[in-house]
């Protein structure tokens, strides 16, 4: 009696590499092509990083983005805080142009499955108050000798499967 070796058939979610008599090297490009190919990011970034961000010269604010991005730039000459919330979304924060007020402020954030930048001056003391689950917070910075002292901004809130950077 004889016997055969079955070859596997190719399925549609076999990648090339994976074809036999391919050398590793091969086997890795061909790898790498399809990976390419098939997680090409095919939606056009370069045009929200174009887009100019939503204006706001409130004290405070509270602000949401879910499936979308959301760009706030923040003018107030009294900052006292707001709340943020993002949902498999990218935000960015920009209090650049702000001043805090002397009591401080706060932000409450809550974000699941997105990333959320939040730009702030150089002379400002800031506490990160901000837990984590399967994400990353990164609130380090090191701030101007004039921040000891004054007005701080304080984070505090969640981020889940995500990340927060402040800078």
């Amino acid at each position: 009696m004889e016997t055969r070796e079955h070859e596997p058939s190719r399925s549609s979610t076999t990648s090339p590499g994976d074809e036999p008599g391919r050398d590793e090297a091969q086997r890795r490009f061909a790898n790498e092509a399809f990976a390419r190919e098939m997680f090409e990011d095919d939606d056009n970034d370069d045009e929200w990083q174009a887009k100019p961000p939503l204006t706001t010269d409130e004290d405070s604010f509270e602000r949401g983005a879910t499936l979308s991005g959301l760009k706030l730039a923040v003018q107030s000459q009294k900052f006292r805080g707001g709340h943020l919330t993002a949902v498999m979304s990218g935000v960015m924060l920009d209090l650049r142009d702000a001043t805090l007020s002397p009591e401080g402020a706060t932000i409450s954030v809550q974000s699941a499955l997105s990333g959320i930048d939040i730009l702030v001056p150089p002379s400002w003391d800031v506490i990160c108050d901000v837990d984590s689950v399967w994400g990353g917070v990164n609130g380090s910075r090191v701030p101007d000798r004039r921040a000891a002292g004054g007005p701080r901004l304080t984070l505090k809130g969640m981020v889940v499967a995500g990340g927060l950077r402040v800078r």
